[in-house]
């Protein structure tokens, strides 16, 4: 049986005492002069609860140099020269991290949170949440530790909830190159430097990430066997190329020539750069390829965490409330969605009927629908511009109605656009980024056109719905409108409530009239939410019921209609993240039953307009802050 490792304990006194001073405004003592004592005004105690949580984004930021790239911040944040640095991976930062939510933690409760109010009181709730699931995570000799438990958005790092600190689709092996790639800024020379200094610290931190493997083999915590073999695919795939050829050099080559560096200095920087992966990454990535070979023969195809022991039964339990599952079980949770699923299939087949589709079971009549010729647009430059155009008429028909739905509009503006043709082969159906704060920059909904026939008809409202209007933009914009909004909620997003958000905005478009003499388009509609249902199922089926990974494929497969290929994707990443593919439909129905709860109580005096502004406006949240503040508002709202 695996062992649970004592916390650290280790207390931050000196934060304790610098965020209590100042706080009750006392008399100083009478002067050697003799004086009378002047009294000190006392702080606001909202504003030095707020100035805690600065401190305590800084301190994180500068021990995770790649967090601070990803965010923007400025060196007066999170350091000097930190885009010059990589942050650590082995033994030494995991103690840091589980002393650093112990202290994190211990200031949080020196302050009283009946005397803060506004962004401050819901700061302190979903603080308090995150330093909780965190000092929970970090109890388990394996995994790696966090200040924050799940509350970083950046699941594709060593901070993520996952019992296995490497697989197939986490770690620094995968998140240190995208990072350097994608976010890891080049307007100068010097960026390009710090860009090289960063490739020749890579191989340290492998080393370090190895280390945490290594000891967590050595507690009899790995991967499944399959998850092994796609973290050996990956590995040896990056080193296949010709160093001078690798993309981790030729986008800084690109880059460079973007930023005007001249061709002999940029001549150096990439003759560097390539050395430093034949000298230094390289060879880290085949020893710890090599270290994952000899891990696999004592791994198993068994895809459930309940591998692990009584353990890995804690573990997901845990998971399963750090994404939304509340006091409910896996058994609830499965039940749940076996509900669910049913109910949605009902409606799907009274809805394929119809369209003319009668016979067979509803996700096979959904592949028929997703393959008629009338439900495609062509793929040539015509269809793809038609395609697009109907996603701008789909969002300002939304933006249209909104009022009706919601007291306040967005202040930013959002646009449909496409993929760029360069990122299409590796970017997903369809996604939303925010705007820029000064509002410089619009939200954008980005579509990827490769191939229309990726994208059926009957399936694009949806998508506009949840990834624009009303979901993922509005829920953005709001959260970017809410005045003072301290830095450490900008870097915690919590998937069931931006997730859940937007799938309760799919269902929502459809009681604004968005599906009226559509049933294809609701079809759509509910074929996404089947998706989200039928995770419940084979999530908890995995993890909780011990079904295999083969068992849980058929499942999803025949219940969506989807191919086996793409559903075994699916059911992989469940295998590996317990419990953060439930936060969409648990966050859904967390959102409906606050609201048939506020419905309830208010009776006459509900308004849907002032329901959904306060749901929004309380930001990114974990739900029980999210339940906690709609329940205040709809008893002062009934007072």
């Amino acid at each position: 049986m695996l062992k649970k490792k004592p916390l650290v304990a280790v207390a931050s006194l000196v934060l304790v005492a610098v965020a209590a001073c100042g706080r009750t405004g006392k008399p100083a003592p009478d002067s050697p002069s003799g004086g009378t004592a002047v009294e000190e005004p006392a702080q606001d105690p909202s504003a030095v609860f707020l100035a805690m949580a600065d401190r305590h984004a800084r301190a994180f930021l500068a021990t995770a140099p790649e967090a601070a790239t990803e965010l923007g911040v400025s060196e007066e944040i999170a350091g000097a020269g930190y885009l010059s640095r990589l942050g650590k991976y082995g033994f030494d930062a995991h103690q840091a991290a589980r002393a650093m939510n112990e202290s994190f933690l211990i200031e949080l409760k020196s302050h009283d949170r009946a005397a803060l109010t506004g962004v401050a009181a819901t700061t302190y709730d979903v603080l308090k949440n995150a330093y909780d699931v965190a000092a929970q995570r970090n109890q388990f000799d394996f995994g790696g530790a966090s200040p924050f438990g799940a509350g970083l958005p950046n699941s594709g790092d060593a901070w993520a909830l996952t019992p296995y600190f490497m697989t197939q689709l986490t770690g620094p092996h995968l998140a240190l190159p995208r990072m350097l790639m994608t976010q890891h800024p080049i307007a100068s020379q010097a960026d390009g430097e710090a860009y090289v200094a960063r490739l020749e610290d890579l191989p340290r931190a492998i080393d370090g990430a190895s280390a945490t493997v290594a000891a967590d083999a050595g507690v009899g915590v790995m991967p499944p066997r399959f998850a092994i073999d796609g973290v050996i695919k990956s590995l040896e795939g990056f080193i296949a190329s010709d160093p001078a050829a690798h993309p981790l050099v030729t986008t800084l080559s690109e880059k460079l020539e973007a930023a005007g560096v001249s061709a002999d200095d940029r001549g150096v920087l990439v003759a560097r750069a390539a050395e430093a992966l034949t000298a230094g990454v390289y060879p880290a990535y085949a020893r710890l390829a090599a270290q994952y070979d000899g891990l696999r023969a004592q791994s198993s195809d068994d895809a459930g965490v309940w591998r692990l022991g009584e353990e890995g039964e804690a573990w997901y339990q845990l998971a399963l409330i750090a994404y939304g599952a509340g006091t409910k079980t896996g058994d609830d949770v499965h039940e749940i969605g076996l509900a669910e699923v049913a109910r949605i299939t009902a409606e799907m087949d009274a809805l394929l009927k119809r369209v003319g589709l009668n016979d067979g079971p509803v996700g096979a009549r959904m592949v028929t629908l997703s393959a008629r010729p009338d439900n495609l647009y062509p793929n040539t430059d015509e269809g793809r511009e038609a395609l697009l155009q109907s996603l701008r008429d789909q969002v300002a028909d939304v933006l249209a109605v909104a009022p009706q739905w919601f007291g306040r509009l967005p202040d930013y503006k959002v646009e449909v656009r496409r993929i760029p043709e360069h990122e299409q082969n590796s970017s997903p159906g369809g996604y939303y980024t925010g705007p820029s704060l000064d509002g410089s920059r619009p939200g954008i909904y980005w579509i990827n056109l490769k191939d229309t026939g990726d994208n059926p008809i009957h399936s694009l409202k949806t998508l506009t719905y949840h990834e624009a209007v009303p979901g993922h933009h509005f829920q953005t914009a709001y959260q970017r409108s809410i005045k003072g909004m301290p830095l450490i909620r900008t870097m915690l997003g919590y998937s069931e409530y931006a997730e859940g958000w937007g799938l309760y905005a799919e269902k929502l478009a459809a009681e604004m009239g968005m599906y009226k003499d559509d049933p294809a388009g609701d079809l759509g509609r509910l074929q996404a939410e089947l998706f989200r249902a039928a995770r419940l199922v084979v999530h908890t089926g995995i993890h909780h019921k011990r079904w295999s990974r083969e068992q849980a494929i058929d499942y999803m497969a025949g219940v969506t209609g989807e191919t086996k290929e793409s559903v075994t994707r699916e059911i992989e990443r469940y295998a590996v993240v317990p419990g953060q593919a439930c936060a969409y439909k648990l966050g859904m129905l967390k959102i409906e039953e606050l609201r048939a709860m506020a419905e309830k109580e208010l009776g006459d005096k509900f308004d849907i307009r002032e329901f959904h502004d306060q749901v929004l406006s309380i930001g990114d949240s974990p739900l029980p802050v999210l339940e906690a503040a709609v329940k205040a508002w709809a008893a002062g709202r009934k007072g």
